[in-house]
């Protein structure tokens, strides 16, 4: 169980159903889909395993700042040996890049594995680096997570450049709507992981500031940090209603979307004026979780109905 709290593995299961839910409830609606299940398979265990590489190997930098803030969560150096952290890191990261090249080679797309590699390396240096610095920490990471929908999208639609012309007009694929839909998920789970990676920021301020890292809160002070956040959140909450008066403007969309998605958003910037504590922070960093899980309900729901 340990080692399952160490590489997240609820994170690891939304990364999963979100990898599902872009191919089956998204791109097989538009698109004859590419990658054969084998594929498919090995992209989504390239990507969860260099997922549970980043995790692993920011908790082995984080200890001690962890210590403060979460002694209650902290696993490596206490269940787990940071000399095993370190072999497990490498290891999933192994494994992660080898799928990787596996899926790049199916789709005849060999240089491709090197996105794997690239984000392995990201992930060390946000870890090692970015993560102590003001804002680039948090748009690291959003991008990260952003990339998984991408990464999903990109492996199916490449097979599709080897196509000559008169072979993809039969297919009737419908890029425009694949566009829109992977660009509207891609930009929302950037917009919400970084208000969420802000909000972290302001509950973890005490156990980062003892020791050194110079996080928003920490470099510019707590209320500017929270008005960041609350400018992120307005933003995110802008776009959302935008989108959904302009796409997704059926009753039956707009009854779900407003109920687990718009009111939710509203209630954090409302709970962000008013948050005083890590606790505090803490309820906001979960709601924000919750709505990107509802995010991912709706496709399903809107496929199904």
């Amino acid at each position: 169980m340990k080692y399952l709290q160490l590489v997240r593995y609820k994170n690891l299961l939304i990364v999963v159903i979100t990898m599902l839910v872009v191919r089956y409830a998204l791109l097989a609606e538009f698109m004859p889909l590419q990658l054969s299940t084998v594929g498919f398979i090995l992209l989504v265990v390239a990507t969860v395993c260099i997922t549970a590489a980043g995790y692993v190997i920011n908790d082995y930098f984080d200890v001690n700042a962890d210590m403060m803030n979460k002694p209650e969560q902290v696993i490596v150096g206490t269940s787990v040996s940071r000399r095993t952290a370190m072999i497990l890191h490498w290891t999933l990261n192994i494994i992660g890049c080898i799928c990787g090249l596996l899926v790049a080679f199916g789709i005849a797309k060999p240089t491709y594995s090197f996105v794997f590699i690239f984000i392995c390396g990201i992930l060390w240096f946000y870890s090692t680096t970015f993560s102590k610095e003001p804002v680039i920490g948090n748009v690291v990471v959003a991008l990260l997570v952003a990339s998984v929908p991408v990464v999903s999208v990109l492996f199916e639609m490449l097979p599709l450049l080897s196509y000559p012309i008169d072979e993809l007009r039969p297919m009737h694929i419908q890029f425009e709507e694949i566009l829109l839909w992977s660009l509207g998920y891609t930009l929302f789970a950037f917009l919400l992981t970084l208000e969420r990676e802000l909000v972290k920021d302001l509950e973890d301020v005490e156990g980062d500031r003892t020791y050194g890292r110079n996080t928003l809160p920490i470099a510019y002070g707590l209320k500017a940090a929270k008005h960041t956040t609350m400018c992120v959140g307005i933003v995110t909450l802008c776009s959302f209603v935008y989108a959904q008066i302009v796409k997704l403007n059926d009753v039956s969309s707009l009854l779900f979307l407003s109920a687990f998605v718009t009111i939710p958003l509203i209630y954090v910037l409302y709970a962000l004026a008013k948050a005083d504590s890590s606790q505090d922070y803490a309820r906001i960093s979960l709601c924000l979780k919750l709505v990107m899980v509802m995010g991912l309900v709706y496709l399903i729901v809107e496929r199904c109905i």
